[in-house]
């Protein structure tokens, strides 16, 4: 396929403040971030490829440039590692599309009082609740996520399972979500 944009790079890792941790990424040439709509939209999201293998991704900003996040599935399909050169071909996605899963849309076409507030949610915050339930391997996490999804969207309890202070819900435990 042809992609609007295309460079070369090379794999490196970038340090996130911590000793730790590192991300595995590569870099935007910052002759083609100037070519893109960045102040709009810090966070764009592309579709692409790396090495010819499909890729779905955002270019996250860090000090005035923005990386592509490589992860290991990603890196061992395309047979590569740290210090590699790579080919990446893009083009800008719709900023506002959102993949919804069945087990959620179903529940959502369901009860429209949290129908109405997911609506209300910003294509972020969506796709980060809708991968919440996407990425359950088994019916029933996806179902347990679904109704964690339904709480976190009517203020009951945060992002991290905990309940919220005013919250009349007593069915939502304070641990940690997976």
């Amino acid at each position: 396929m042809s992609y609007p944009y295309q460079f070369e790079g090379r794999i490196v890792y970038h340090d996130v403040g911590s000793e730790k941790y590192a991300y595995t990424v590569i870099f935007l040439p910052d002759e083609l971030a100037a070519d893109l709509p960045l102040k709009k939209y810090p966070r764009l999201r592309i579709t692409g490829e790396v090495r010819d293998h499909q890729i779905e991704a955002s270019l996250t900003p860090v000090r005035g440039r923005w990386y592509i996040l490589l992860s290991k599935k990603l890196l061992r399909a395309i047979e590569a590692s740290v210090d590699d050169e790579v080919e990446v071909r893009f083009e800008v996605a719709d900023q506002d599309t959102v993949e919804i899963p069945r087990a959620l849309q179903d529940a959502l076409m369901q009860n429209k009082k949290v129908r109405d507030l997911w609506e209300r949610q910003t294509p972020g915050k969506r796709r980060g609740l809708a991968y919440r339930v996407a990425s359950a391997k088994t019916a029933a996490t996806r179902e347990k996520r679904v109704a964690e999804v339904f709480a976190i969207l009517k203020g009951e309890i945060d992002m991290k399972g905990n309940k919220l202070a005013g919250s009349s819900s007593a069915s939502h435990k304070r641990k940690p979500m997976r």
